[in-house]
């Protein structure tokens, strides 16, 4: 006979073991879920953590009313809670940042706020490298705004002095008649080959061709968004 699986964890359950994972344990100076993510030292083995996660299962099931769960369970859920949560949150924050309003569909809910004052909201797994009130493409788009024009003198410049300046040929330019004279002076017809697109003069100007190319791609994707989420208002 198959193992009858345990009910869904309910609204109140998650609550309750988000909850006791952040109060403090023991004499450590630090949340169950710190200790629980911190590495092992000579004070915190893996009996620390198990003994921890024993002192959860017994608090939890004091306070619930509902299945009786145990510590392996109570484990597995809260790294499942952690996962997720903080997977909604970052969307809900990105869209925030891009939009300046909360996402239509968000799944930003109390959970999700609960979860988050425990595990942190400015960690770096949570919101990257830079300030937590920036997205990284409006980082970007941002800088590559303000830097355009500089850097568009300073290529110019740059080729100018070099004497390399080149006039850019469409990729699909079609082949063209060109008349050729040969070696007694008689003319004759012939079509030269397609023309092949010119390199850039300078890695500099290289650089600002992507640099241009990334701008353009981060602002069709601002544009994509909103069209998204206006249709989305509609509806």
């Amino acid at each position: 006979m198959a193992k009858q699986r345990a009910p869904n964890f309910t609204l109140q359950e998650n609550i309750l073991l988000t909850h006791l994972m952040g109060e403090d344990y023991s004499n450590f100076g630090m949340s169950r879920h710190k200790l629980d993510r911190h590495r092992f030292t000579s004070q915190i083995s893996s009996s620390v953590k198990k003994e921890m996660w024993g002192n959860v299962e017994t608090a939890f099931n004091s306070n619930s009313t509902g299945t009786y769960r145990n510590g392996s369970d109570l484990e597995k859920k809260w790294e499942n809670l952690t996962s997720t949560q903080r997977g909604f949150y970052q969307d809900h924050q990105r869209m925030l940042t891009l939009t300046d309003r909360p996402p239509f569909n968000s799944k930003c809910t109390i959970l999700t706020e609960a979860v988050m004052n425990v595990i942190g909201k400015e960690g770096v797994d949570v919101m990257g490298i830079g300030p937590s009130s920036l997205d990284t493409s409006m980082l970007q788009l941002t800088h590559m705004r303000d830097d355009d024009q500089q850097d568009t003198e300073n290529n110019m410049t740059t080729c100018t002095s070099s004497g390399a300046m080149s006039t850019p040929v469409s990729v699909n330019q079609k082949r063209r008649y060109t008349p050729s004279v040969s070696e007694n002076g008689s003319s004759s017809s012939a079509i030269s080959p397609r023309d092949e697109p010119s390199h850039s003069c300078c890695s500099h100007c290289s650089l600002h061709e992507i640099k241009r190319l990334k701008k353009r791609k981060l602002e069709l994707q601002i544009r994509f968004y909103e069209a998204q989420l206006a249709l989305l208002g509609e509806e």
